[in-house]
Parts: structure tokens; sequence; C-alpha cells
């Protein structure tokens, strides 16, 4: 078990100082044993996502949803987030916020009549939680953005290709006014999946990632996940997200120009 093993919750939450930030940062480029804790990690906090979305369409009990509301009123929102037992998940807490801030809605009708909480958006595929959490981590590297760079960028479509079990290509994306950058190949939902890295002229980084399927995504879809956008959608054997930095104007036309090269 490596040193940082017990710093890896704090370091996906970005809740440790810029120092050990980098230290972990740097640990993780050369210790495939720390990457492997760290993506099992990632794979928890994965399914405690998908699990809170499965969640939001189950009713609340009226007796919790009760004591709920009587403590916002009593603390406020933050304060009840605050005051969870230290063993209970932050999604947790976060459903809690979020069913008190609903306000008007489900069991806070208001009038007293009982209703169901209801998710706002449809759940987010499994695999694109994991990327997500991906890009948050090798977005912010600079020497060690990508794993094979863009210099062979042959080898990088052959060994993905192998890889994934389908055709990888890498997309001319220099009329979006992005640079490719090179590669990395990441796991996601149990499967590979292949992340290209581009960077614009101001440095941002934004990465088109592929995952085989048989049953791929009929239509492009748009949303924001752990503060990025993604524009995701699929072909005949793959699903393909493009993820950048939120309210990012041009990922829709950078998806648009990747769709047609895929």
């Amino acid at each position: 078990m490596s040193r940082y093993s017990d710093k890896l919750s704090a370091f996906l939450d970005g809740e440790l100082p810029a120092d050990e930030m980098l230290a972990i940062e740097t640990a993780l480029a050369s210790d495939p044993d720390l990457q492997a804790e760290l993506e099992t990690l990632m794979a928890v906090d994965a399914g405690l996502e998908a699990l809170f979305e499965s969640q939001l369409d189950v009713p609340v009990p009226l007796e919790m949803a009760a004591t709920v509301r009587d403590a916002s009123e009593e603390l406020g929102v933050a304060e009840v987030v605050k005051t969870r037992p230290s063993w209970v998940p932050a999604l947790v807490a976060a459903s809690i916020a979020a069913v008190i801030l609903a306000g008007g809605g489900g069991y806070f009708l208001g009038s007293g009549q009982i209703g169901s909480v209801q998710t706002a958006q449809a759940a987010v595929p499994g695999w694109l939680v994991d990327i997500a959490d991906y890009h948050r981590i090798y977005s912010a590297q600079e020497r060690h953005l990508v794993e094979v760079p863009a210099e062979e960028s042959e080898h990088i479509e052959t060994w993905l290709t192998a890889t994934l079990g389908t055709d990888v290509r890498i997309p001319d994306l220099t009329s979006q006014g992005l640079e490719f950058a090179g590669a990395r190949l990441l796991v996601a939902a149990g499967k590979p999946v292949s992340q290209l890295m581009y960077k614009d002229a101001s440095g941002d980084v934004v990465a088109l990632c592929q995952i085989s399927t048989t049953t791929p995504q009929d239509q492009q879809s748009i949303r924001t996940l752990a503060s990025f956008d993604m524009v995701s959608w699929g072909n005949a054997t793959s699903n393909f997200v493009i993820v950048g930095a939120t309210g990012r104007a041009d990922l829709k036309a950078i998806a648009d120009a990747a769709a047609l090269q895929s």
C-alpha cells in the first residue's frame, strides 16, 4: 500500500493542499499500484452516484421528509448537511439537500398533498461518471497529460483499436482550434476506453473518449457532470463523448466535427 493511499479520497475531492495534490499526481505517474487504488476508488464513487440517481425516483418515507423539513427550518440546508454523521456518504447528504431545496415539489407541496420526488433529468450512463473523474485529474496535468504523444498517432490508432476491439480514429480538429496532444487508455464501467486529448490556443484541454458497445446511443445528448460539459453520441459499434470545461460554447461544434470523422 502506498504512503498516499489514505489520501486518495481527499485527492479526488480536491481537498488537499496544492503541494500534496502535486505530490500525489507525481506518484500516480509512476506507481501502477497507486493508479489501481485510484481507479478502484473512482469506481466506488461512480457506483454510489449511480445508486443515488436510481433512488431519486423512490418516494421518501413521510417520516423522513418531515424530519428533514423540520431540521431545515431550524438549521438551514447547509447546517443539515454539515451535521450529518461522519459515516454518511456525501451523496446521501446531497440528496437530503436536494429534497429540502425542492421546496414546492414532492413531499413538500405545502398544501399537505403527498407526492413523489422526481428526477430532473435522465440517468447518466455509468461510464460518463468515470470519464468525468478521469478528466478532472488528467486535464490538470502538464508533463503527464498523455501516455502516448501525438507524434505516435499511427501507433495510438493501432493500439487503441486492438484494445477496444473496434475502430479508433484520431479526428483532425484543427478547424475547431484544437491541437491533438496524445492519448491515454482508461477503464470505465469495467471496459477499456480510449481518451484522445486535445488542447486549444489557451491551453485548455478537451477530450474525446470512446467505448465499444452493442447498444449505441441513438441520439446526441448534452449534459453537465462534475463541473464539465459533455456531448455524447453513438455509432454502430461505439459510444463517444467530448468533455470540456463548463460553459464552453464550441463544445457541440467540436462534437459534430469529431462525429463526422469517427
